[in-house]
């Protein structure tokens, strides 16, 4: 695999620790998308299932009690924030944030940041994009605050009316940016930058077929907005890890909800919208 473009720190966090996902016999293994990939525990049971004469139920990541308890805990890759879920505590800031530099493969005009996992990922896809003569990736938005995410809100709300943002926008606490694990690209050179006509462009068909092999999904697809409670989004890459993205895409789902078996969440919640309306 190509050599990564180096990763400065940013300065406006402390660099955390790597959070320990494995618990001893049971857990599973995990790796950023910026290595090839390798078994976990799901699929080493999988196998022995396969040489067992008798026929088991097999092993499914999103049935894993350990993984399911993560999706809740903002600093796993396995989080869901949807409009029902949000991010606790509302003003999480994740430890182990980076900012990309901008190379030939990816710019970042804005210094923006990633989690590390998520930054190298994105960098590598960005790398083999390139090779394959798509030219260079824009890192649009990456990490958003949560004070950020309120003012951006607020200013959709303003321009475009509160249904429009509803739509279009997250409000603070609820938005998959906080986590640093999501990602809006763009190829300028080819046109419809942060625009629904990317995903008929050549970059956007190749990350909707092919982000998945870098950990990536497309979080916001077409179509989905009954189930996610946002327009289609063809720019909106959400990392999952590796594991999660080959099992999504191999079984052609379209949502996280969908893929972990969580209820469809369109609206904010009566108490939620009550409380956040201007």
């Amino acid at each position: 695999m190509p050599q990564s473009t180096p990763l400065h720190r940013n300065r406006a966090f402390v660099f955390g620790p790597p959070i320990v996902l494995g618990i001893v016999g049971s857990l599973l293994l995990f790796q950023s998308a910026f290595a090839g990939p390798r078994l976990d525990l799901v699929e080493q049971k999988n196998q022995s299932i396969a040489q067992s004469e008798k026929p088991i139920e097999r092993a499914s990541i999103a049935s894993h009690a350990f993984t399911r308890m993560q999706l809740d805990n903002p600093s796993s890759v396995f989080v869901i924030v949807n409009k029902q879920r949000p991010i606790t505590p509302a003003n999480f800031v994740p430890g182990d944030l980076v900012e990309i530099t901008s190379s030939k493969a990816l710019d970042n005009p804005r210094g923006h940041s990633l989690s590390l996992p998520a930054a190298n990922a994105l960098i590598a896809m960005a790398l083999e994009m390139q090779k394959q003569g798509q030219g260079q990736m824009t890192l649009n938005s990456g990490f958003r605050s949560f004070k950020t995410q309120q003012a951006l809100f607020e200013g959709v709300v303003k321009s475009q009316g509160e249904a429009q943002a509803l739509l279009k926008a997250a409000k603070p606490s609820f938005s998959e940016h906080q986590t640093g694990l999501a990602a809006d690209i763009s190829f300028p050179a080819q046109g419809c930058a942060v625009m629904t006509c990317f995903g008929g462009t050549k970059a956007g068909k190749w990350i909707s077929e092919n982000s998945w092999k870098f950990g990536f999904i497309v979080r916001y697809k077409l179509g989905t907005e009954g189930i996610t409670g946002y327009s289609y989004e063809p720019w909106h890459l959400r990392y999952v890890g590796y594991e999660v993205a080959k099992l999504y895409a191999e079984n052609g789902m379209k949502t996280l909800e969908e893929f972990w078996g969580l209820p469809a969440a369109p609206n904010y919640l009566p108490e939620i919208a009550a409380s956040t309306n201007d």
